[in-house]
């Protein structure tokens, strides 16, 4: 296994050639010999957190729609929380020191005394085992560190463009490349 990409970005590379991860950024929150997962995180989805799930609207980060977090289990949700501060609690999981994983059964008002703001994904990328570590050896996948608002950008739609610029090499030239290459 190549090492873990938990808490990195993948970012698709005209390489992925799956139409359900062109152009993506997803956060990985699990990676190891059984398996990897992560959420799609610049892909707002049509419905409102409002219409979908409004016990949680005041919570969501901008814009506050449902997104579309992946292919696997579209009918499941994952919501992940900026953590305030720590705390003991079965609704709020931290995953690092400042993430979260928020039951969604439980009352919002105690994930609230402890989450900022929270985004929520229907569905995830998930991977069985080795199967990332194979396509990421194939060139699949860049992978790069997060930066502290790319969770949370308030235009989630340009964050591939956004990571991708701001690399070093030629890494960075994937920024402006078409999405049809033969346009090029």
């Amino acid at each position: 296994m190549a090492s873990s990409t938990a808490g990195r970005l993948l970012i698709a590379t005209p390489a992925i050639n799956d139409g359900n991860f062109d152009r993506s950024v997803i956060f990985m929150l699990h990676h190891d010999p059984v398996g990897a997962l992560g959420v799609v995180i610049n892909r707002p989805g049509p419905l409102a957190i409002d219409e979908l799930l409004p016990r949680w609207s005041d919570l969501a980060a901008p814009p506050a729609m449902v997104f579309s977090g992946g292919p696997v289990e579209p009918d499941g949700f994952i919501a992940l929380g900026e953590i305030r501060e720590e705390h003991e609690s079965a609704a709020v999981i931290p995953n690092t020191d400042q993430l979260a994983t928020i039951d969604l059964e439980s009352d919002p008002a105690i994930a609230a005394a402890f989450v900022d703001r929270l985004r929520i994904y229907r569905g995830y990328a998930g991977w069985a085992p080795g199967q990332l570590d194979g396509e990421i050896a194939s060139g699949a996948w860049f992978i790069v560190d997060p930066h502290e608002g790319d969770l949370w950008h308030d235009r989630p739609e340009n964050l591939c463009e956004e990571v991708l610029s701001r690399q070093p090499g030629t890494m960075k030239w994937f920024a402006n490349a078409p999405a049809d290459p033969s346009v090029n």
